[in-house]
């Protein structure tokens, strides 16, 4: 089992007006387990095995802006990839038993507005 550590970097010139609209364009997603032609910063797919542990961390891309999760869940309809989920303040869960590949949600916070990332864990067999 390993620990991957999953970064979201925010571009906060770039978020929508409308909370509502995804904030995709904004956003990379880098995880410590990227393969070197892995694109999994702009694909916002994250490659793990059953029992590693997932820690998230966020930042603005100044390093100034302020901003914060809100919350990681599984993305309605889908099955929660995690069996200790994600939560504050240390953001950190465990991959569960899941074949294949599974939708979440990142929520979080930049000057009182709330957006929602759904990248995706693909976990592959132990």
């Amino acid at each position: 089992m390993s620990t991957i550590h999953v970064t979201l970097v925010v571009d906060p010139t770039l978020l929508p007006s409308d909370p509502n609209t995804s904030p995709e364009a904004a956003c990379l997603l880098y995880d410590s387990n990227l393969d070197p032609d892995d694109t999994g910063a702009t694909n916002f797919q994250i490659n793990a095995k059953e029992g590693d542990t997932v820690i998230f961390h966020i930042s603005a891309s100044d390093n100034v802006t302020v901003m914060s999760l809100i919350a990681i869940e599984a993305k309605p309809g889908q099955s929660n990839l995690f069996s200790t989920t994600p939560s504050s303040p240390s953001w950190k869960g465990t991959v569960g038993a899941v074949d294949g590949t599974e939708a979440f949600n990142v929520q979080f916070s930049v000057g009182g507005t709330t957006y929602t990332l759904d990248p995706e864990i693909r976990v592959r067999p132990a």
